[in-house]
């Protein structure tokens, strides 16, 4: 395949409602310019591939992706979130690679509007490698974000120079499980040179859907923040709020009309967040 302007990566497994919704935005988003979407699946069962096997449009990597245990006794997957998500990224043959969740929805014009943005950063002669965009935890919150890295703009979703990636090696598949490991790429991406930058005009609905916590974290996350906090000590490694927008309105319908089960557990979650606060 010859190069394109765009490459979308997502991961996903067992997320057939959510992906179809996810796609939708994709395909809709007025995008001028060519463009292919890449989507990793971790051997889903739910009918996720037969119905990604469907889509002429989308091209779809499987590489299985199931619960281990390692030789410290910690339970977590094969694959790596840094291996599983460099696969897509090595094959796209975009100029730019665009990182998204399986659970997102872009405004209409987020596509265009960040490619707009890193082309012009280009020709001034600025060395960014990476753009975020702004995105609401929906419907949990009623306002869209980035997130920092201390000093640094951190990326949930958003563009990728392909050429910054591959000129650090992509990220790094053996030092994270899953957590952390985009925090290392924009720490690499920035101490390499490349300035990782927020997009103001590109917003992006998330689906909050997770009502149930942990009493305790998971010890392959703490594993990971450890690792993380030993490579970077002193930085702040959970993404803060850096900036809060809500005049953006993006209609969740999709959200709606293939998970409408998951976007009453968020407004759940909304209740218990108001709760919580007037105890």
């Amino acid at each position: 395949m010859e190069q394109c302007d765009i490459s979308v990566v997502l991961g996903s497994k067992n997320r057939k409602k959510l992906i179809r919704a996810t796609i939708e935005s994709i395909r809709r988003n007025n995008f001028n310019g060519s463009m292919e979407i890449i989507v990793i699946d971790g051997g889903s069962t739910d009918g996720t591939c037969d119905w990604l096997a469907k889509q002429r449009d989308v091209f779809t990597i499987i590489q299985p992706n199931y619960n281990i245990v390692d030789l410290d006794g910690i339970q977590k997957r094969k694959h790596s979130w840094g291996e599983f998500m460099n696969i897509g990224f090595r094959y796209a043959h975009g100029k730019y690679i665009v990182m998204v969740s399986d659970d997102l929805i872009l405004a209409d014009d987020c596509l265009q509007n960040g490619y707009d943005a890193m082309e012009d950063f280009s020709k001034s002669g600025l060395k960014v490698g990476a753009g975020a965009f702004y995105f609401r935890e929906y419907p949990r919150h009623n306002y869209y974000r980035v997130g920092t890295l201390g000093s640094y703009i951190a990326l949930n979703h958003g563009y990728y120079l392909k050429a910054a990636l591959e000129e650090i090696d992509y990220i790094d598949e053996k030092s994270y499980n899953f957590y952390c490991g985009d925090g290392d790429l924009i720490m690499r991406l920035n101490n390499a040179g490349w300035k990782t930058v927020d997009l103001p005009k590109c917003f992006a609905l998330h689906l909050n859907h997770k009502i149930f916590r942990h009493k305790s974290l998971p010890k392959w996350r703490i594993q990971d923040e450890n690792t993380f906090c030993d490579k970077y000590p002193g930085l702040v490694h959970i993404p803060s709020p850096r900036k809060e927008l809500k005049e953006k309105k993006i209609n969740p319908f999709p959200f709606i009309k293939y998970a409408s089960s998951f976007v009453f557990q968020g407004y759940i979650m909304r209740f218990l967040d108001k709760y919580l606060r007037e105890e």
